[in-house]
């Protein structure tokens, strides 16, 4: 079978598809894989092995659109007429370019997968191809009575699904005449209902690729066409540790994590000085990830002075965070589920999108602590560091390593899935 997977987003939105994407062909289907132009090397590098999987650029550039004026100022607007007016452009950022990209991809094709971004355009492609269509979800997005809309707080069911059905409407009626004129222009009839509803209709599967443990009760509401399989990641086989890296670990004490992925921190050098100043304080070793944020200036160069802080360009989660103390992170799908799989007591510092609900999780069961970014100061980050720190907050991120399902084992249950639902379709 040939399966068309568009994937869309950051870094943590392409690796679970490339990480399915692998499986899929290893099985011997194929498999054309897009991702975004600035993440086109890493998803040929992790496909190198599999001639079947045929990667394509999809979509603009997520490192820019992540970088500019859009997302770091006008979404995060105090008044609310300019963040309804950003939020808008963002939906329809790339919208054009990404409906014509598909319709080549999905040439030929028997099943369309894709991300949590971009489903409707999928599901309307697979509908008017015929395609099975999968989803894969990073944390809960559909009606239910467990978890909240607002991550944190604690509500009557009732209310939850309440919230849940604002929130789907809400969002079916930014996306309704993007959608119907793509719909027009696929030969597909307009529609008047969201994409949960013409999803469950067609048969459509929406695979929940996270830890049904972090959210409990959630299964339980949900059928089998939103199943849990676990986080989805690349082979946990260890990668080679930097030799620098290597005699840093170990010449001391396991360290604290930094590292916020492909969220640019908006002053680094702000953020490296109250890191310095809080590890100090607390006696500790700080391993700092710079991801997709700019740490080459002044306050970098002090830093690397520092032999407690270690500043690296990037690292192997699976390799290095079994070796670390604790985690600060933002909280995105695959670093939650790093820190998860390692053990890690673990404090995230959310931007957006589902990282809040990562951070009320692990808060929820004991195992980490949870701050907005752009409340962070030293005081914050000492709290939240002496709070993840502890025996208790130790034992439950032991505890909730015990459940989490090994990467080998989440991917092929979701490939499992995908299979079934395009031979059943």
């Amino acid at each position: 079978m040939k399966f068309v997977m568009p994937f869309n987003g950051s870094r943590g939105d392409v690796t679970p598809g490339v990480a399915l994407g692998v499986e899929l062909a290893h099985r011997g289907h194929e498999v054309v894989l897009g991702a975004p132009p600035n993440l086109l090397d890493f998803a040929r590098s992790n496909t190198a092995g599999s001639e079947r999987v045929h990667v394509v650029s999809f979509g603009p550039d997520t490192h820019r659109l992540l970088e500019s004026e859009l997302i770091r100022v006008r979404i995060k607007s105090a008044n609310p007429r300019t963040r309804m007016t950003a939020l808008a452009e963002l939906a329809n950022h790339g919208w054009d370019q990404m409906t014509a990209e598909l319709a080549q991809m999905a040439e030929g094709s028997d099943a369309i997968v894709t991300g949590s971004l971009g489903q409707e355009m999928a599901f309307n492609m697979a509908e008017a191809t015929g395609n099975a269509f999968v989803a894969l979800h990073y944390c809960p997005l559909r009606r239910n009575g467990v978890v909240p809309v607002i991550p944190g707080v604690t509500l009557p069911p009732t209310v939850n699904r309440s919230m849940w059905a604002l929130a789907e409407a809400l969002r079916w009626k930014s996306m309704k005449t993007r959608e119907n004129t793509q719909r027009r222009n696929l030969g597909l009839a307009t529609t008047r209902d969201s994409l949960p509803r013409r999803s469950e209709r067609y048969g459509g599967v929406e695979i929940q690729a996270y830890e049904s443990a972090l959210f409990p009760g959630l299964a339980e509401q949900w059928g089998p066409l939103r199943p849990f399989v676990g986080f989805l990641g690349l082979s946990t086989g260890r990668q080679e540790t930097d030799p620098a890296l290597e005699r840093w670990l170990q010449a001391g004490p396991a360290p604290v994590y930094f590292g916020f992925g492909s969220m640019p921190v908006p002053d680094p050098a702000a953020l490296l000085r109250m890191i310095d100043n809080v590890t100090g304080q607390l006696g500790l070793r700080a391993l700092i990830c710079a991801g997709w944020s700019d740490l080459t200036g002044a306050e970098s160069i002090a830093a690397r002075a520092n032999p407690n802080i270690m500043i690296v360009e990037s690292v192997d989660h699976a390799s290095v965070f079994p070796r670390c103390r604790a985690a600060v992170h933002h909280g995105g799908a695959g670093t939650t589920a790093a820190s998860a799989r390692a053990g890690l007591p673990t404090l995230v510092c959310w931007f957006s999108a589902d990282q809040p609900f990562w951070g009320a999780a692990l808060r929820r069961i004991g195992a980490g602590a949870s701050t907005k970014f752009s409340t962070l100061s030293e005081t914050v980050l000492l709290q939240g560091i002496t709070d993840i720190t502890t025996d208790a907050a130790r034992n439950a991120a032991r505890e909730l390593a015990d459940t989490v399902a090994p990467t080998e084992a989440a991917v092929a249950a979701a490939a499992d899935i995908a299979e079934a639902t395009a031979r059943d379709h």
